[in-house]
């Protein structure tokens, strides 16, 4: 099945929602980095966020950026979405592995304490750039909190994760509600009740429900909705050499001396995907030619 995103408003036009179903972009992630079952879960979590959050993105060149930055063991998490519904992202240590505990995933201990930054990058603007703290650590929580802290806005972020112990993802899904400015108490008051009434999203799919079915009967119980459009969305990293050399073009002139007199091809990695690009002594010659 195509991954795909919902996007909708309630028809009182005082909530808006979008609610994803991710397991083939999770997977791939999982496939490209090796991922143990903590750092696929983390990671896991932070992209299907991105993805929500990604689809406020105006234009397909926008990109939105989400960075943690804890003293953990997993060390930078990192995703980055774009308007037109892809995403990609890493962990610095990806096959960190701690215990699962009674309380589920040991996400937040992974992570441990730090800081969320949120970077939007726009079409004709500068980028910009909000963190704030991370107050739980297990993601879901810290983007509330970031939209609390930076926006003002009441935001509702439910991310659920379903794993193997092989690393094979069952299920990969999320939901986001926001309030708008005029939202009604009753309605926030009906629409946290709903939310703390909801099943785990992933446990549900795997039951066989759709995305539709759960925000019909769960997150808006009891409040109309209106579902606007449904679109795909997938992981997908947009690094080729000519990238990379160009990234390489930037280094100082010593820096690309030292290479050539290495007398060996230069060999550089991409994070997202893991795809390996060399540059023969030939090529890095021909870079510094172009700096003098």
């Amino acid at each position: 099945m195509t991954d795909s995103l919902l996007r909708g408003i309630t028809r009182d036009k005082s909530l808006r929602f979008f609610a994803v179903n991710a397991a083939d972009t999770v997977q791939q992630a999982i496939d490209f980095h090796y991922l143990s079952i903590t750092s696929s879960v983390t990671l896991g979590r932070l992209l299907v966020a991105g993805l929500l959050m990604g689809a406020g993105l105006k234009n397909a060149e926008d990109l939105l950026t989400l960075r943690i930055d804890g003293d953990g063991p997993i060390g930078v998490v990192l995703v980055t979405a774009t308007g037109d519904g892809t995403i990609k992202g890493y962990v610095q240590n990806p096959q960190i592995e701690l215990a699962k505990s009674s309380k589920g995933f040991a996400v937040a201990e992974a992570v441990g304490k730090g800081y969320l930054s949120v970077i939007r990058s726009m079409t004709g603007s500068k980028p910009y750039t909000g963190q704030v703290a991370l107050v739980s650590g297990e993601i879901g929580q810290d983007i509330c909190h970031y939209y609390q802290q930076s926006e003002q806005m009441d935001t509702l972020v439910n991310l659920g994760i379903l794993i193997e112990k092989d690393a094979v993802i069952r299920q990969a899904a999320g939901v986001f509600v926001q309030c708008m400015p005029d939202t009604p108490v009753e309605v926030k008051t009906l629409l946290n009740a709903n939310a703390q009434q909801t099943p785990n999203l992933s446990d549900l799919l795997d039951m066989g429900m759709s995305l539709e079915d759960i925000l019909q009967k769960f997150i808006f119980k009891n409040i109309p909705i209106d579902i606007a459009d449904q679109k795909p969305v997938s992981y997908f990293c947009n690094c080729t050499k000519d990238r990379f050399s160009a990234g390489m073009r930037l280094l100082d002139k010593q820096e690309l001396k030292e290479m050539i007199e290495s007398n060996e091809a230069i060999s550089a990695s991409c994070h997202f995907c893991n795809k390996n690009y060399k540059f023969s002594t030939d090529e890095l010659q021909e870079m510094l030619r172009s700096k003098i």
